[in-house]
């Protein structure tokens, strides 16, 4: 299951990741979310940086990964003596301030998961619905660990983006946690967040590229 969303509000940045009690539709396997908050100016450049880098660590989503120049060389030294080939395995979109790349198995989606949102796209396969277990533990609707895996704070064309890779382990499907990819950056005095998830299993079947490809693919205007 990979989905990607995208936000666009006025409200503080906030995300949450609870199934309800009856069966429904659930966080997916795979998934990307973006967001923008409105910032008062008066807050200045450090309130904003600071809240950017405090809603990142809250839990709010994407990971911002470098193309690597020795593929992308390679990539055009191949096509010198034919017509350069054209990636349909992702579908670019552009709007609301920010882009990214979709894969281009994925599809529209309806559903809200937080306040403010533009833009979600899913991979309807596999797809779970029904309440969140804690592994190892008896509460219901609780993680059961939540691990930083990486994080860093790089320099894209002038604007400092904030990132983090977490992987929560709850009792989800057969799927046994959550991979998620969370990036945050501050442009024209609103906060936009990122968020890619994949199921650990999927993610290693994988699920892995895409949702890596879509996440690092994300940048603001």
């Amino acid at each position: 299951m990979a989905s990607t969303t995208c936000f666009l509000h006025q409200s503080s940045a906030r995300f949450g990741a609870a199934a309800s009690a009856r069966p429904q539709q659930a966080p997916r396997a795979q998934q990307l979310a973006c967001r923008a908050q409105k910032l008062d100016a008066a807050e200045g450049d450090a309130a904003v940086t600071r809240r950017a880098a405090l809603t990142l660590l809250a839990g709010a989503a994407a990971v911002g990964a470098k193309v690597n120049p020795a593929a992308a060389a390679y990539g055009e030294a191949a096509n010198v003596f034919g017509k350069p080939k054209t990636n349909t395995d992702f579908m670019a979109y552009s709007g609301d301030g920010f882009k990214l790349l979709i894969p281009s198995k994925w599809n529209p989606s309806k559903e809200r998961e937080f306040p403010g949102q533009v833009l979600r796209y899913e991979d309807n396969f596999d797809a779970y619905a029904g309440k969140t277990d804690s592994e190892g533990g008896f509460e219901t609707d609780a993680v059961a660990t939540a691990n930083i895996l990486e994080s860093s704070a790089p320099v894209v064309d002038g604007k400092q983006y904030y990132s983090v890779s977490v992987l929560t382990r709850t009792a989800d499907g057969d799927e046994g946690g959550k991979h998620q990819l969370i990036t945050a950056t501050v442009s024209d005095g609103k906060l936009y967040i990122c968020k890619a998830q994949a199921g650990d299993k999927r993610w290693f079947k994988g699920a892995r590229k895409g949702v890596e490809k879509a996440a690092s693919s994300f940048s603001v205007a």
